[in-house]
């Protein structure tokens, strides 16, 4: 019964699931009901649910014919990868604040969540390269272009506010999850517009 709960599930759901439990901790956080290490660590535990997200994202693939042996690499590449970063970086907030590490160790902690990022980069640099469908690479493009500009406008306008002393510091692992949200956005609008013109056309 669960399964199939589950199943039925959009991956609009999944997404507003996943943003509103963040808004929550970051809400929780700033009335200081919860610590900033805790806070992290909950930030990170809802990577739990990007394996239902993916799922419903090829089931929705499957659906329109968007869907390839390809795509399905990249997306269990990129889920591989995204888990990894939220690991790492819940594992070295935790060591940092429990262990109290310092010098090269430290350094080297800090930069463990970096590793994936590289990941993901190659799993879309490979997605491209491997896939042999030009409407779906295009579409691929489209959205890291899509995921790009909304983390390059955001964090600009962030940056420029922050100048004036207007919004507080945002953290520079927020990039990765603004950046992924931008491709999501854009790859539903684009699916969506073209829905709409196949309708339209018909």
């Amino acid at each position: 019964m669960t399964d199939g709960w589950i199943e039925r599930r959009s991956p609009g759901f999944w997404i507003g699931a996943i943003l509103g439990l963040m808004g929550l901790i970051a809400g929780l956080s700033v009335i200081d009901a919860i610590g900033k290490t805790t806070s992290i660590l909950l930030m990170a535990s809802t990577g739990v649910l990007l394996y239902p997200l993916m799922k419903a994202g090829e089931r929705c693939e499957d659906r329109s014919g968007t869907s390839s042996p390809a795509v399905r690499r990249y997306n269990r590449g990129m889920l591989a990868a995204s888990l990894a970063y939220i690991a790492g970086l819940g594992i070295a907030v935790w060591l940092t604040r429990a262990a109290g590490l310092e010098g090269p160790i430290l350094w080297a902690i800090a930069a463990l969540p970096i590793l994936p990022i590289f990941a993901m980069i190659w799993v879309m640099a490979r997605y491209i390269m491997d896939e042999q469908d030009e409407y779906l690479r295009h579409l691929a493009i489209m959205s890291n272009m899509g995921g790009l500009a909304l983390l390059m406008g955001l964090a600009s306008l962030w940056g420029f506010f922050e100048e004036f002393e207007l919004v507080p510091h945002a953290p520079g692992w927020l990039s990765v999850p603004v950046w992924a949200l931008g491709m999501g956005l854009t790859r539903w609008w684009i699916a969506r517009s073209n829905r709409a013109e196949q309708a339209g056309g018909a």
